[in-house]
């Protein structure tokens, strides 16, 4: 991790990604500030409050005890203030304005693009990682779950963590084992927060354990010393949060209750549906599908990954029953990266023009896009 940050530099993709973040931000901290606090969100509020804390809440029991905690976090914040702060702040934070307790996850949308645009950028080269961020800085989607106290978010933060950080540890594996400590780590982090914030994000580590099995086909035994190594300290992440909490999330008949039917399946179709994330990106969608499915040379893993994540990602979260999810956002950030991906192999071909032209012609109706829908968002409450 430190010879990561040593060999860090700011060069002009950084100042260009991190120009695009900041425009993410804006947008973030408007929609934050603008937007009425919702019922279901004072609900997560007061549920990571102590018990003393509560005061006359409503009692409420909502899945997601990771979620819980950080949306009690800026209450405790403005508490701390308040009393150690000069007297002239106490009339600025007797009422905690929307943006300041939606700041937490403004932080992890934030954290979440430039994660995004390290893997992209990593994988595909600088076009594709600006293609996968500009995808996730101007995506509605994205924008509202991270300006809104709810578990999208971080579940996205955790599940792209959890996914790319097991690939990189399957290739350190034929490394030192000296190496593999900061990957374990963050590895176990990732499976502890994703378990936190909703119990349905397991199969994602089972999905996880395949990636570094294909990766790592002769260190098989490895594989199994690592994440067994992980898991326990997920475990240890999430037991701790629970035990702050004093909530597990949801509990085992709940998970199945009602039970996932064929009928169920029907709801997928809201994977390719424009309300989703707009009609750009369904074009943009089906454009890099059918590349990817028609062109040999976009048929690798840096692609295949995170399509495959993306679709497992829709069938779990569409099935399950009552979580207050909202639909294909923890899918977004896999597809971004697909895109992206995509979209670097067609830019080194003989047609590199029109496809840019193409890209830029999407991106400025999508940013055009973006304003009206976010303040439709903001004018209803969810």
């Amino acid at each position: 991790m430190f010879e990561i940050l040593r060999n860090f530099k700011v060069g002009r993709p950084q100042v260009v990604a991190g120009l695009m973040l900041l425009a993410f931000l804006a947008q973030c901290l408007w929609a934050a500030k603008m937007r009425k606090i919702s019922p279901l969100e004072y609900q997560y509020i007061f549920s990571g409050l102590a018990p003393a804390q509560k005061l006359d809440a409503p009692a409420v029991s909502l899945d997601s005890p990771f979620t819980s905690f950080v949306a009690a976090l800026p209450l405790r914040a403005v508490g701390l203030l308040r009393k150690i702060g000069p007297a002239s702040w106490n009339s600025y934070l007797a009422v905690p304005h929307p943006w300041i307790m939606r700041l937490p996850f403004v932080i992890f949308g934030l954290w979440l693009g430039g994660a995004l645009w390290w893997v992209a950028r990593r994988l595909f080269d600088n076009e594709g990682g600006y293609v996968a961020l500009g995808l996730y800085c101007t995506s509605p989607a994205m924008i509202k779950v991270s300006s809104n106290i709810g578990p999208e978010i971080i579940l996205a933060w955790s599940v792209l963590g959890l996914i790319y950080t097991a690939i990189g540890v399957a290739h350190t594996l034929y490394a030192p084992p000296k190496k593999w400590a900061p990957r374990i780590a963050i590895l176990g982090l990732s499976i502890g927060f994703a378990l936190a914030t909703s119990w349905w994000t397991f199969p994602l580590v089972l999905l996880a354990l395949g990636y570094m099995l294909h990766l790592a086909p002769d260190c098989r035994g490895k594989v199994a010393v690592v994440l067994a190594s992980a898991l326990v300290l997920g475990c240890a992440v999430w037991l701790t949060i629970a035990g702050i909490t004093g909530s597990a999330g949801m509990g085992l008949k709940d998970m199945f209750s009602p039970p996932p039917t064929f009928a169920a399946l029907r709801q997928l179709a809201f994977a390719l549906s424009a309300t989703t994330d707009g009609y750009v990106l369904v074009f943009l969608f089906i454009a890099a599908l059918t590349a990817y499915g028609s062109w040999q040379r976009a048929r690798y893993f840096g692609n295949t990954a995170p399509l495959v994540t993306a679709l497992v990602c829709v069938l779990v979260f569409a099935l399950v029953p009552a979580t207050h999810l909202w639909d294909a956002t923890l899918a977004l950030s896999f597809v971004f990266i697909f895109i992206g991906g995509v979209a670097a192999d067609l830019l080194e071909t003989r047609y590199r023009i029109e496809f840019a032209l193409i890209l830029v012609a999407g991106f400025l109706v999508r940013i055009v896009l973006t304003v009206p829908e976010l303040r439709k968002w903001i004018e209803n409450l969810m």
